[in-house]
């Protein structure tokens, strides 16, 4: 697990910072149990929160992904009246009417729809390519789809198949001459798209990126790509909160120590996100805890027993507000993240650099002027290879 995304240290970073700087006296001490799934199983996950439940907590985090063991998670806590702090990305497939709401700390798919789509006006993108990794794609970016289908602007949508290989689909982008591409996919396969675009020579001051992943920060984007191309992506990460340096300090040098090398090129946003859920959790408590004695208490699956102390907590915890690892974090009435900022970043000479924000209240704001590129320099010391074909 040491060569992982580092979420067991974020958990344990948390948990000695909070008890080294909290008056036990009055708050008494954290304490954090790991729970590990060795698979996506919904029948392994029912077996575990029976487990945590008898032991007595105030609250569940995680886990980063695992689709199928969300919602025995979520019901389970539901009916024990337990908060749920979940770190994983949005389901597709909604409860409808949830009987305990569960606290989102990951942006909502439908933000990340709007933050595209503000982007595209923007460069006056009225041409647009969607790629998608994963089927659940266009259930994800249902609210950019939407608003292609209401306008008379142009979205194609190509679909990776089950080779995994995007050239067949890149090809077909070039001779239709697209020129803004979206990537819906993850870290590794968002480089293998770079890599492929890069070898077909779309790698050029004429095409425009956009990656929906909030874990663009993460990709390795020197050995792809240089200046000359606009690559645009999202992050949450606040590198002016005064832990941040330290965190990933932390995390290098949990890497260095156990693994060959490196496997991420910055912090994974899931570490990150745990991090920030431990400090929303006690921020709760401690709140709470002012007005009544919050202690945890041993439930059982086979009874109908819920834990006293669980609506009153959760009302705190829709009431959070604290600067963390991912930025503002403030929920609304849904439990669902408010008021926080979408960081625009861009490549360039020096590696990312911010040119913008989406605010969840205020929408897009990008710099004035963004670095116009001539299109002349960028030739440059550059082999044209010029083709006639009869």
């Amino acid at each position: 697990m040491e060569c992982s995304r580092g979420e067991r240290l974020a958990i344990t970073l948390a948990k000695d910072s909070i008890n080294r700087n909290s008056n036990r006296s009055t708050t008494g001490k954290l304490e954090v149990d790991i729970f590990e799934l060795l698979r996506d199983s919904e029948y392994e996950m029912g077996e575990t929160m029976c487990q945590i439940m008898f032991k007595g907590v105030v609250a569940v985090l995680g886990p980063s992904a695992s689709p199928a063991s969300n919602s025995i998670i979520s019901n389970i806590c539901g009916e024990k009246e337990v908060p749920y702090v979940k770190v994983a990305p949005e389901d597709i497939l909604k409860v409808q009417f949830p009987r305990f709401t569960t606290l989102d700390l990951r942006p909502t798919n439908t933000d990340i729809s709007l933050a595209v789509a503000g982007l595209l006006t923007f460069f006056n993108s009225t041409t647009a390519c969607l790629i998608c990794a994963q089927s659940d794609c266009l259930l994800n970016l249902e609210r950019l789809l939407r608003q292609f289908l209401i306008s008379k602007e142009t979205l194609s949508v190509r679909m990776l198949d089950d080779s995994q290989d995007p050239t067949p689909l890149l090809k077909e982008i070039r001779d239709d001459k697209t020129a803004t591409i979206i990537v819906d996919a993850n870290a590794t396969m968002s480089h293998i798209i770079l890599e492929r675009a890069s070898e077909l020579g779309m790698m050029s001051v004429y095409y425009t990126y956009i990656f929906t992943s909030l874990e663009f920060p993460l990709l390795r984007l020197d050995d792809v790509a240089d200046q000359r191309v606009n690559i645009i992506g999202f992050s949450v990460f606040n590198r002016t909160h005064p832990f941040f340096q330290d965190f990933l300090l932390s995390l290098n040098r949990s890497w260095q120590e156990n693994c060959d090398h490196a496997p991420f090129a910055g912090t994974p946003l899931s570490s990150a996100l745990l991090f920030d859920a431990v400090h929303v959790v006690v921020a709760a408590v401690q709140e709470l805890n002012r007005s009544q004695n919050v202690g945890a208490t041993m439930l059982s699956c086979k009874t109908s027993k819920i834990w006293e102390h669980g609506t009153s907590l959760m009302n705190y915890l829709r009431m959070v507000e604290l600067e963390g690892l991912t930025g503002h974090i403030e929920f609304n009435s849904k439990g669902q993240r408010s008021n926080y900022a979408l960081r625009i970043m861009q490549n360039g000479k020096d590696g990312l650099r911010q040119i913008g924000q989406w605010h969840s209240e205020d929408g897009l704001s990008m710099e004035r002027k963004l670095p116009s590129i001539n299109v002349t320099e960028t030739l440059f010391n550059t082999t044209l290879t010029i083709t006639t074909i009869l």
